[in-house]
């Protein structure tokens, strides 16, 4: 099993579910909704990595956490950006 703690290897975990999202909605043009919101499943990307960010921090791999953090933020950075209306 992994047993490194880089930030980097966090930024690049934290990026891979926004980036599921960001192409099953935009590239791929689904129109997702659940529950009548169109933006949860971005929503939901948000959700797994802070669980993935509570399973690293129990385990003591403190950097690989802070880099999903900073992806996380980042990722939510963009989606406000990009989906202003």
């Amino acid at each position: 099993m992994y047993n490194k703690d880089h930030f980097l290897s966090g930024v690049l975990l934290g990026f891979i579910f926004p980036a599921l999202a960001y192409a099953c909605v935009e590239i791929l043009k689904l129109d997702i909704q659940f529950l009548g919101k169109k933006h949860l499943l971005y929503i939901g990307s948000v959700v797994i990595n802070l669980i993935l960010l509570r399973l690293l921090f129990k385990n003591d791999k403190a950097q690989t956490a802070s880099g999903i953090i900073f992806s996380t933020f980042f990722s939510a950075l963009l989606f406000v950006i990009l989906n202003r209306n």
